[in-house]
Protein backbone atom coordinates (compact mmCIF):
# COMPACT_ATOMS: atom_id res chain seq x y z
CA UNK A 1 0.00 0.00 0.00
CA UNK A 2 3.11 2.68 0.94
CA UNK A 3 4.32 1.66 -2.51
CA UNK A 4 0.93 2.49 -3.90
CA UNK A 5 0.71 6.00 -2.22
CA UNK A 6 4.35 6.66 -3.27
CA UNK A 7 3.58 5.87 -7.06
CA UNK A 8 1.00 8.26 -6.88
CA UNK A 9 2.47 10.48 -5.51
CA UNK A 10 5.39 10.76 -8.05
CA UNK A 11 2.63 10.54 -10.83
CA UNK A 12 0.93 13.73 -9.27
CA UNK A 13 4.13 15.19 -9.26
CA UNK A 14 5.05 14.72 -12.77
CA UNK A 15 1.35 15.76 -14.05
CA UNK A 16 2.07 19.28 -12.29
CA UNK A 17 5.41 19.79 -13.57
CA UNK A 18 3.87 18.61 -17.17
CA UNK A 19 1.08 21.35 -16.24
CA UNK A 20 3.73 24.16 -15.42
CA UNK A 21 5.46 24.06 -18.38
CA UNK A 22 2.70 23.89 -20.41
CA UNK A 23 1.72 27.02 -19.03
CA UNK A 24 4.88 28.41 -19.28
CA UNK A 25 4.89 27.57 -23.21
CA UNK A 26 1.43 28.68 -23.54
CA UNK A 27 2.71 32.08 -22.05
CA UNK A 28 5.64 32.17 -23.98
CA UNK A 29 3.88 31.89 -27.35
CA UNK A 30 1.51 34.20 -25.83
CA UNK A 31 4.33 36.61 -25.62
CA UNK A 32 5.87 35.89 -28.77
CA UNK A 33 2.27 36.24 -30.69
CA UNK A 34 1.75 39.88 -28.88
CA UNK A 35 5.53 40.32 -30.14
CA UNK A 36 4.80 39.20 -33.00
CA UNK A 37 1.81 41.04 -33.88
CA UNK A 38 2.87 44.35 -32.57
CA UNK A 39 6.03 44.18 -34.89
CA UNK A 40 3.73 43.44 -37.92
CA UNK A 41 1.57 46.28 -37.19
CA UNK A 42 4.79 48.59 -37.24
CA UNK A 43 6.16 47.50 -39.95
CA UNK A 44 2.91 47.96 -41.61
CA UNK A 45 2.15 51.70 -40.72
CA UNK A 46 5.88 52.06 -41.90
CA UNK A 47 5.20 50.47 -45.13
CA UNK A 48 2.02 52.24 -45.68
CA UNK A 49 3.54 55.50 -44.87
CA UNK A 50 6.46 55.33 -46.77
CA UNK A 51 4.84 53.31 -49.87
CA UNK A 52 4.02 56.68 -51.65
CA UNK A 53 7.20 58.89 -50.69
CA UNK A 54 9.38 58.30 -53.95
CA UNK A 55 13.18 58.03 -53.83
CA UNK A 56 15.05 60.64 -55.11
CA UNK A 57 16.71 58.03 -57.49
CA UNK A 58 16.86 55.70 -59.67
CA UNK A 59 15.48 52.00 -59.46
CA UNK A 60 17.88 49.71 -61.13
CA UNK A 61 15.54 46.41 -61.52
CA UNK A 62 17.24 43.10 -62.68
CA UNK A 63 15.25 39.89 -63.41
CA UNK A 64 17.20 36.74 -62.88
CA UNK A 65 17.11 32.77 -63.17
CA UNK A 66 19.71 30.43 -62.71
CA UNK A 67 22.33 33.23 -63.40
CA UNK A 68 24.37 33.24 -60.42
CA UNK A 69 27.97 34.29 -61.46
CA UNK A 70 26.43 36.60 -64.26
CA UNK A 71 24.21 38.34 -61.74
CA UNK A 72 26.93 39.27 -59.62
CA UNK A 73 29.20 40.27 -62.24
CA UNK A 74 26.22 42.72 -63.44
CA UNK A 75 25.46 44.15 -59.47
CA UNK A 76 29.55 44.58 -59.17
CA UNK A 77 29.59 46.51 -62.30
CA UNK A 78 27.04 48.75 -61.10
CA UNK A 79 28.41 49.50 -58.10
CA UNK A 80 31.89 50.28 -59.66
CA UNK A 81 30.83 52.32 -62.77
CA UNK A 82 27.57 54.23 -60.99
CA UNK A 83 27.90 58.07 -59.44
CA UNK A 84 23.88 59.12 -59.06
CA UNK A 85 21.95 57.66 -56.25
CA UNK A 86 20.30 54.44 -56.89
CA UNK A 87 19.05 51.39 -55.48
CA UNK A 88 18.81 48.00 -56.54
CA UNK A 89 16.36 45.49 -56.84
CA UNK A 90 17.37 41.82 -58.26
CA UNK A 91 13.87 40.15 -58.55
CA UNK A 92 15.05 36.33 -57.99
CA UNK A 93 12.56 34.02 -60.35
CA UNK A 94 12.59 30.55 -58.88
CA UNK A 95 16.51 30.57 -59.31
CA UNK A 96 17.94 26.91 -57.89
CA UNK A 97 21.90 27.34 -58.53
CA UNK A 98 21.87 29.86 -54.82
CA UNK A 99 21.42 32.49 -56.83
CA UNK A 100 19.10 33.67 -53.74
CA UNK A 101 21.70 32.80 -50.95
CA UNK A 102 24.52 34.66 -52.43
CA UNK A 103 22.38 38.23 -52.67
CA UNK A 104 21.61 37.70 -49.48
CA UNK A 105 25.57 37.73 -48.44
CA UNK A 106 26.24 40.82 -50.49
CA UNK A 107 26.00 44.41 -48.53
CA UNK A 108 25.20 47.23 -50.07
CA UNK A 109 21.87 48.85 -51.79
CA UNK A 110 20.37 45.50 -52.72
CA UNK A 111 16.58 44.48 -52.15
CA UNK A 112 15.61 41.21 -53.03
CA UNK A 113 12.52 40.31 -54.73
CA UNK A 114 11.62 36.17 -54.45
CA UNK A 115 9.32 34.15 -56.47
CA UNK A 116 9.17 30.77 -55.39
CA UNK A 117 8.76 29.38 -58.82
CA UNK A 118 9.73 30.55 -62.42
CA UNK A 119 7.23 32.50 -63.34
CA UNK A 120 8.64 34.43 -66.38
CA UNK A 121 10.64 37.60 -67.36
CA UNK A 122 7.53 39.27 -67.23
CA UNK A 123 6.49 38.72 -63.84
CA UNK A 124 10.05 39.22 -62.39
CA UNK A 125 9.98 42.62 -63.96
CA UNK A 126 6.49 43.34 -62.49
CA UNK A 127 7.87 42.52 -59.17
CA UNK A 128 10.55 44.79 -59.32
CA UNK A 129 8.28 47.21 -60.78
CA UNK A 130 5.75 46.94 -58.10
CA UNK A 131 8.58 47.29 -55.41
CA UNK A 132 10.61 50.12 -57.39
CA UNK A 133 10.71 53.40 -55.39
CA UNK A 134 13.14 55.71 -57.71
CA UNK A 135 11.71 58.64 -59.78
CA UNK A 136 13.62 56.98 -61.92
CA UNK A 137 13.05 52.88 -63.01
CA UNK A 138 15.94 51.04 -65.10
CA UNK A 139 15.14 47.86 -66.48
CA UNK A 140 18.69 46.09 -66.66
CA UNK A 141 18.95 42.16 -68.12
CA UNK A 142 21.57 40.25 -65.41
CA UNK A 143 23.60 39.59 -68.37
CA UNK A 144 24.96 43.22 -69.16
CA UNK A 145 28.00 44.79 -67.66
CA UNK A 146 27.28 48.27 -67.45
CA UNK A 147 30.42 50.90 -67.56
CA UNK A 148 31.80 54.41 -66.83
CA UNK A 149 29.41 57.07 -66.77
CA UNK A 150 27.08 54.80 -68.31
CA UNK A 151 23.37 56.00 -65.47
CA UNK A 152 24.63 59.69 -65.90
CA UNK A 153 24.92 59.62 -69.79
CA UNK A 154 21.63 58.23 -70.07
CA UNK A 155 19.65 60.12 -67.74
CA UNK A 156 21.49 63.10 -69.43
CA UNK A 157 19.35 61.49 -72.50
CA UNK A 158 16.36 61.83 -70.85
CA UNK A 159 16.30 64.31 -69.10
CA UNK A 160 17.17 66.96 -71.97
CA UNK A 161 14.77 65.84 -74.11
CA UNK A 162 11.27 66.08 -72.64
CA UNK A 163 9.64 64.44 -75.41
CA UNK A 164 11.52 61.45 -74.81
CA UNK A 165 9.59 58.49 -72.57
CA UNK A 166 12.30 55.91 -72.49
CA UNK A 167 15.54 55.66 -73.39
CA UNK A 168 18.38 53.19 -74.56
CA UNK A 169 22.43 52.54 -74.96
CA UNK A 170 24.58 51.12 -77.64
CA UNK A 171 25.91 47.81 -77.10
CA UNK A 172 28.08 44.94 -78.44
CA UNK A 173 25.33 42.42 -79.03
CA UNK A 174 21.58 42.62 -79.39
CA UNK A 175 19.01 43.02 -82.53
CA UNK A 176 17.99 46.42 -84.52
CA UNK A 177 19.87 49.63 -84.40
CA UNK A 178 21.12 49.75 -81.22
CA UNK A 179 24.06 47.69 -82.00
CA UNK A 180 27.52 48.97 -82.65
CA UNK A 181 30.98 47.60 -84.20
CA UNK A 182 33.81 46.70 -81.57
CA UNK A 183 36.50 45.61 -81.18
CA UNK A 184 37.98 44.42 -77.41
CA UNK A 185 38.62 40.77 -76.91
CA UNK A 186 38.38 40.71 -73.18
CA UNK A 187 36.01 42.46 -70.34
CA UNK A 188 39.74 45.04 -69.09
CA UNK A 189 39.62 45.94 -72.97
CA UNK A 190 35.67 46.71 -72.63
CA UNK A 191 36.11 49.13 -69.96
CA UNK A 192 38.56 51.01 -71.62
CA UNK A 193 36.56 51.36 -74.82
CA UNK A 194 33.37 52.51 -73.02
CA UNK A 195 35.47 55.08 -70.91
CA UNK A 196 36.47 56.72 -74.08
CA UNK A 197 33.20 55.76 -75.93
CA UNK A 198 30.70 57.52 -73.24
CA UNK A 199 31.49 61.00 -73.76
CA UNK A 200 27.99 63.05 -73.93
CA UNK A 201 27.36 64.26 -77.75
CA UNK A 202 23.99 65.30 -78.18
CA UNK A 203 24.63 64.38 -82.00
CA UNK A 204 24.69 60.65 -81.30
CA UNK A 205 20.90 60.67 -79.45
CA UNK A 206 18.37 59.61 -81.89
CA UNK A 207 14.36 58.61 -81.79
CA UNK A 208 13.32 55.58 -82.80
CA UNK A 209 10.55 53.03 -83.62
CA UNK A 210 12.12 50.52 -81.77
CA UNK A 211 14.46 49.56 -78.22
CA UNK A 212 15.41 46.29 -77.42
CA UNK A 213 14.59 46.23 -72.96
CA UNK A 214 18.14 44.68 -72.08
CA UNK A 215 18.89 48.17 -70.69
CA UNK A 216 15.68 50.65 -70.61
CA UNK A 217 15.58 54.05 -68.56
CA UNK A 218 12.26 55.67 -68.22
CA UNK A 219 10.17 57.91 -65.44
CA UNK A 220 8.11 56.80 -62.86
CA UNK A 221 5.15 58.75 -64.25
CA UNK A 222 5.83 56.91 -67.88
CA UNK A 223 5.30 53.35 -65.75
CA UNK A 224 2.09 54.70 -64.16
CA UNK A 225 0.71 55.59 -67.75
CA UNK A 226 2.06 52.45 -69.22
CA UNK A 227 1.39 50.10 -67.05
CA UNK A 228 2.79 46.29 -65.77
CA UNK A 229 4.66 44.03 -68.44
CA UNK A 230 1.91 41.42 -69.91
CA UNK A 231 2.55 38.53 -68.16
CA UNK A 232 0.81 36.42 -71.11
CA UNK A 233 4.09 36.08 -72.90
CA UNK A 234 5.75 32.97 -71.57
CA UNK A 235 9.05 32.79 -70.44
CA UNK A 236 10.67 35.79 -72.25
CA UNK A 237 10.81 37.67 -75.71
CA UNK A 238 8.37 39.99 -76.91
CA UNK A 239 7.11 41.11 -73.50
CA UNK A 240 9.09 44.47 -73.92
CA UNK A 241 8.04 44.92 -77.37
CA UNK A 242 4.32 44.82 -76.64
CA UNK A 243 5.16 47.29 -73.23
CA UNK A 244 6.88 49.64 -75.93
CA UNK A 245 4.62 49.53 -78.44
CA UNK A 246 1.66 50.96 -75.82
CA UNK A 247 4.02 53.46 -74.73
CA UNK A 248 4.25 54.56 -78.48
CA UNK A 249 0.27 54.59 -79.01
CA UNK A 250 -0.09 56.36 -75.98
CA UNK A 251 1.88 59.14 -78.44
CA UNK A 252 4.91 58.51 -76.43
CA UNK A 253 8.63 58.41 -78.17
CA UNK A 254 11.62 56.24 -77.75
CA UNK A 255 14.92 57.66 -78.09
CA UNK A 256 18.69 55.87 -78.30
CA UNK A 257 21.31 57.41 -76.55
CA UNK A 258 24.22 56.33 -79.14
CA UNK A 259 27.01 58.38 -76.63
CA UNK A 260 26.56 55.56 -74.13
CA UNK A 261 27.73 52.04 -74.32
CA UNK A 262 26.97 49.40 -72.12
CA UNK A 263 28.27 45.60 -72.73
CA UNK A 264 25.93 42.77 -73.58
CA UNK A 265 27.04 39.16 -73.23
CA UNK A 266 23.94 38.20 -75.10
CA UNK A 267 20.45 35.99 -74.57
CA UNK A 268 22.13 33.89 -72.28
CA UNK A 269 18.84 32.68 -70.10
CA UNK A 270 17.10 32.46 -73.23
CA UNK A 271 20.01 30.20 -75.00
CA UNK A 272 19.89 27.87 -72.22
CA UNK A 273 16.56 26.60 -73.43
CA UNK A 274 18.16 25.04 -76.11
CA UNK A 275 17.76 25.68 -79.88
CA UNK A 276 14.23 23.86 -79.90
CA UNK A 277 13.18 25.44 -77.06
CA UNK A 278 14.61 28.90 -77.83
CA UNK A 279 12.35 28.32 -81.29
CA UNK A 280 8.97 27.03 -79.14
CA UNK A 281 8.99 29.75 -76.95
CA UNK A 282 9.74 32.65 -79.00
CA UNK A 283 7.04 31.40 -81.93
CA UNK A 284 4.31 30.93 -79.00
CA UNK A 285 5.39 34.48 -77.61
CA UNK A 286 5.73 36.26 -81.25
CA UNK A 287 2.06 34.56 -82.11
CA UNK A 288 -0.06 36.23 -79.18
CA UNK A 289 1.82 39.08 -79.81
CA UNK A 290 0.55 39.40 -83.16
CA UNK A 291 -2.98 37.83 -82.01
CA UNK A 292 -3.09 40.73 -79.65
CA UNK A 293 -2.23 43.56 -81.42
CA UNK A 294 -3.37 42.67 -85.36
CA UNK A 295 -0.81 44.44 -87.31
CA UNK A 296 1.40 46.82 -84.71
CA UNK A 297 3.22 48.54 -87.51
CA UNK A 298 -0.51 49.69 -89.10
CA UNK A 299 -1.56 50.65 -85.17
CA UNK A 300 1.59 53.08 -84.92
CA UNK A 301 1.67 54.52 -88.32
CA UNK A 302 -2.03 55.27 -87.09
CA UNK A 303 -1.25 57.01 -83.75
CA UNK A 304 -0.81 60.48 -85.40
CA UNK A 305 -4.45 60.29 -86.43
CA UNK A 306 -5.46 59.38 -83.27
CA UNK A 307 -4.16 61.96 -81.06
CA UNK A 308 -4.71 64.72 -82.86
CA UNK A 309 -3.86 67.71 -80.85
CA UNK A 310 -4.75 66.89 -77.29
CA UNK A 311 -1.36 64.83 -76.87
CA UNK A 312 0.47 61.81 -74.84
CA UNK A 313 -2.21 59.41 -73.46
CA UNK A 314 -2.66 56.83 -70.77
CA UNK A 315 -4.17 53.41 -70.20
CA UNK A 316 -7.23 54.14 -69.21
CA UNK A 317 -7.83 56.68 -72.35
CA UNK A 318 -8.20 53.14 -74.42
CA UNK A 319 -10.24 51.11 -72.53
CA UNK A 320 -13.74 50.32 -73.34
CA UNK A 321 -16.90 51.70 -71.45
CA UNK A 322 -19.80 49.29 -69.89
CA UNK A 323 -17.40 46.52 -68.72
CA UNK A 324 -16.89 44.61 -65.81
CA UNK A 325 -13.94 45.66 -64.22
CA UNK A 326 -11.58 44.23 -60.86
CA UNK A 327 -8.62 45.48 -58.89
CA UNK A 328 -7.90 42.21 -56.66
CA UNK A 329 -10.03 39.95 -54.57
CA UNK A 330 -13.45 41.70 -53.61
CA UNK A 331 -13.13 44.93 -55.49
CA UNK A 332 -15.14 45.06 -58.43
CA UNK A 333 -16.56 47.92 -60.60
CA UNK A 334 -18.48 48.78 -63.68
CA UNK A 335 -16.31 50.90 -66.11
CA UNK A 336 -18.84 53.47 -68.47
CA UNK A 337 -17.82 56.47 -69.87
CA UNK A 338 -14.50 56.51 -68.38
CA UNK A 339 -15.84 56.49 -64.54
CA UNK A 340 -15.69 53.07 -62.69
CA UNK A 341 -18.99 52.41 -60.04
CA UNK A 342 -18.07 49.96 -57.45
CA UNK A 343 -20.05 47.04 -57.19
CA UNK A 344 -19.86 46.35 -53.54
CA UNK A 345 -23.82 46.32 -52.97
CA UNK A 346 -24.32 44.53 -56.44
CA UNK A 347 -25.83 40.64 -55.07
CA UNK A 348 -27.00 39.63 -58.68
CA UNK A 349 -23.92 38.98 -60.35
CA UNK A 350 -26.28 37.39 -63.76
CA UNK A 351 -26.54 41.31 -64.43
CA UNK A 352 -23.21 41.56 -65.62
CA UNK A 353 -21.75 40.50 -68.90
CA UNK A 354 -19.07 37.55 -69.29
CA UNK A 355 -16.37 37.89 -66.30
CA UNK A 356 -14.65 41.09 -65.09
CA UNK A 357 -11.09 41.76 -66.53
CA UNK A 358 -8.04 42.18 -64.17
CA UNK A 359 -6.58 45.42 -64.33
CA UNK A 360 -3.46 46.36 -61.82
CA UNK A 361 -3.82 49.27 -59.20
CA UNK A 362 -2.07 51.92 -60.84
CA UNK A 363 -4.38 51.14 -63.65
CA UNK A 364 -7.27 51.55 -61.61
CA UNK A 365 -5.96 54.88 -59.91
CA UNK A 366 -6.03 56.31 -63.37
CA UNK A 367 -9.88 55.98 -63.77
CA UNK A 368 -12.04 58.70 -61.51
CA UNK A 369 -14.09 56.81 -58.87
CA UNK A 370 -18.50 57.61 -59.34
CA UNK A 371 -20.87 57.84 -56.78
CA UNK A 372 -24.01 55.44 -56.32
CA UNK A 373 -25.25 53.10 -58.57
CA UNK A 374 -23.76 52.30 -62.21
CA UNK A 375 -26.09 54.60 -64.47
CA UNK A 376 -26.24 51.22 -66.56
CA UNK A 377 -25.69 47.56 -67.31
CA UNK A 378 -26.58 46.57 -70.12
CA UNK A 379 -25.38 47.86 -73.76
CA UNK A 380 -28.11 47.52 -76.12
CA UNK A 381 -30.37 48.74 -79.05
CA UNK A 382 -32.63 51.16 -78.59
CA UNK A 383 -36.26 51.28 -80.65
CA UNK A 384 -36.09 50.49 -84.70
CA UNK A 385 -32.49 49.69 -84.19
CA UNK A 386 -30.94 53.11 -83.05
CA UNK A 387 -27.45 52.23 -81.46
CA UNK A 388 -27.56 52.85 -77.61
CA UNK A 389 -24.55 53.71 -75.95
CA UNK A 390 -21.84 50.60 -74.85
CA UNK A 391 -22.94 48.55 -78.38
CA UNK A 392 -20.26 46.68 -80.46
CA UNK A 393 -20.91 46.81 -84.54
CA UNK A 394 -18.77 45.43 -86.93
CA UNK A 395 -17.89 46.76 -90.58
CA UNK A 396 -18.38 44.49 -93.64
CA UNK A 397 -14.38 44.79 -93.22
CA UNK A 398 -14.58 43.01 -90.32
CA UNK A 399 -13.22 45.34 -88.20
CA UNK A 400 -15.37 46.14 -84.60
CA UNK A 401 -16.21 49.62 -83.15
CA UNK A 402 -18.15 50.33 -80.08
CA UNK A 403 -20.06 53.42 -79.36
CA UNK A 404 -18.67 55.53 -76.45
CA UNK A 405 -20.33 58.78 -75.77
CA UNK A 406 -21.37 59.38 -79.81
CA UNK A 407 -18.17 58.53 -81.17
CA UNK A 408 -17.16 54.91 -82.90
CA UNK A 409 -14.01 53.69 -81.68
CA UNK A 410 -12.38 50.80 -82.76
CA UNK A 411 -11.33 48.12 -81.23
CA UNK A 412 -7.65 47.01 -82.47
CA UNK A 413 -8.50 43.18 -82.22
CA UNK A 414 -10.77 40.42 -81.72
CA UNK A 415 -8.20 39.41 -79.08
CA UNK A 416 -8.95 42.65 -77.25
CA UNK A 417 -12.49 42.30 -77.92
CA UNK A 418 -12.59 38.67 -76.31
CA UNK A 419 -10.48 39.83 -73.62
CA UNK A 420 -12.75 42.96 -72.57
CA UNK A 421 -16.14 40.81 -72.66
CA UNK A 422 -17.38 42.29 -75.55
CA UNK A 423 -19.48 40.37 -77.87
CA UNK A 424 -17.80 39.50 -81.19
CA UNK A 425 -21.21 38.36 -82.98
CA UNK A 426 -23.06 42.13 -83.24
CA UNK A 427 -24.63 44.00 -85.86
CA UNK A 428 -23.55 44.41 -89.17
CA UNK A 429 -22.95 48.85 -90.06
CA UNK A 430 -22.57 49.77 -93.29
CA UNK A 431 -19.45 52.69 -94.36
CA UNK A 432 -22.54 55.00 -94.87
CA UNK A 433 -24.06 54.91 -91.02
CA UNK A 434 -20.20 54.91 -89.73
CA UNK A 435 -19.74 58.54 -91.73
CA UNK A 436 -22.70 59.88 -88.80
CA UNK A 437 -20.37 59.32 -85.93
CA UNK A 438 -17.27 60.48 -85.19
CA UNK A 439 -13.87 58.45 -84.46
CA UNK A 440 -12.72 58.14 -81.24
CA UNK A 441 -9.35 56.97 -79.58
CA UNK A 442 -9.04 52.82 -80.28
CA UNK A 443 -9.88 50.53 -78.29
CA UNK A 444 -6.55 48.41 -76.63
CA UNK A 445 -6.31 45.42 -74.62
CA UNK A 446 -4.83 45.31 -71.26
CA UNK A 447 -1.45 43.04 -70.31
CA UNK A 448 -2.41 40.37 -67.91
CA UNK A 449 -1.91 39.83 -64.74
CA UNK A 450 -1.12 36.96 -63.10
CA UNK A 451 -0.13 38.01 -59.56
CA UNK A 452 -2.86 39.26 -57.14
CA UNK A 453 0.08 42.13 -55.67
CA UNK A 454 0.18 44.41 -58.71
Amino acid sequence: MRELRLEALRRAVQQERAEAVRRSERGSIKKYEKGFQAGYVRGLVEGQRAFGIPFEGTSIIIPTYNQKELVLQCIASIEAHTAHPYEIIVVDDGSTDGTCEALQKRRGSIRIGVHLKNRGFASAVNTGLMMAKGRMILLLNNDVLVTERWLSQLLTALNDNPAASAVGPVTNYIGGDQQIETAYKDVPEMELFAANYNVTDRSKWRYTDRLVGFCLLFRRETFEDVGYFDEGYETGNFEDDDWLLRLQLQGKRLMVAGDTFVHHFGSVSMKSLGKDGFAAVNGKNEYFYHHKWGNPLELRGRMQKWMGESGPKRSADFYPTHVWIEGGPGKSFWLEHGIKYPLSGLTDKKLLPVRPVRLSVIDLLQIPTGAGPPPSLHPAYGEEGCLQEGAVVRTEHGKRYQLDRGRLREIVSAYACEFWGLPLKTKLMSLREMEKYEIGLPILPPPRLGSEDL
